[in-house]
């Protein structure tokens, strides 16, 4: 090192000679191939820092994307579930009537639909 030194030195002052140029142009170009291979280097680790970035980018947003779509299926299979219900439970609350002769009508239709299911299944 001290020898490039005092080449540079020398350069400087304008007193190198042929040889002492050759060496110094020899020992720039060295510089420069591992400055050089430095630099793939680092460009090289910063890609693949990028390609885990929107590797993990891309994993988050699967897993919020599935999360919702858990979310929305859950949600629509209760509300449905609670729009049967309460569908059921408007057929069932109707087993009193405030009419007489329409709690008679309803019984007689029930015991209709009972006796025909009856017959049907004896005469089979």
């Amino acid at each position: 090192m001290k020898q490039i030194d005092e080449i540079l030195r020398r350069i400087k002052a304008g007193e190198a000679t042929g040889d002492e140029l050759r060496m110094a142009d020899q020992h720039l170009s060295a510089m420069e191939e591992r400055l050089s291979s430095q630099i793939d280097d680092w460009a090289s680790h910063e890609q693949k820092s990028i390609q885990k970035r929107r590797r993990a980018w891309l994993r988050h947003a699967m897993t919020a994307a599935a999360c919702l779509l858990l979310l929305v299926s859950v949600t629509l299979w209760f509300t449905n579930n609670q729009q049967k219900d309460s569908n059921l439970t408007s057929v069932t609350e109707k087993d009193t009537f405030d009419n007489p002769e329409d709690a008679a009508a309803e019984t007689e239709r029930a015991l209709m639909l009972f006796s025909g299911a009856i017959n049907k299944a004896i005469n089979n």
